[in-house]
């Protein structure tokens, strides 16, 4: 048998072996992949419900129960009213 034959049965060898492993790792890289893109789109939509406006003077948030992290079990009109007033100090203007 000349040396040029071993050699490539040797490689030949080593890629059918390397090969399916190689192939589950792909698998798997790309099961990891798609794992993470659900995680980093559930986090965006989580920030986007509760997002926070960045301005001079800090965070402000969107008035009203569904801009909240931790909405209450009751809303109603004064709790709307004062809510949509907040940083300000003005009252709301229908007393």
């Amino acid at each position: 048998m000349a040396q040029g034959d071993a050699g490539r049965r040797r490689g030949g060898l080593a890629w059918g072996r390397a090969l399916p492993v190689l192939l589950v790792a792909g698998a798997g890289m790309l099961a990891l992949s798609a794992v993470r893109d659900a995680r980093r789109a559930a986090a965006l939509e989580a920030a986007e419900r509760t997002r926070v406006a960045r301005r001079r003077e800090g965070p402000v948030r969107a008035a009203g129960p569904g801009a909240m992290e931790f909405p209450p079990d009751r809303w109603d009109m004064v709790d709307e009213q004062a809510d949509q007033s907040f940083p300000a100090s003005d009252p709301p203007g229908n007393y």
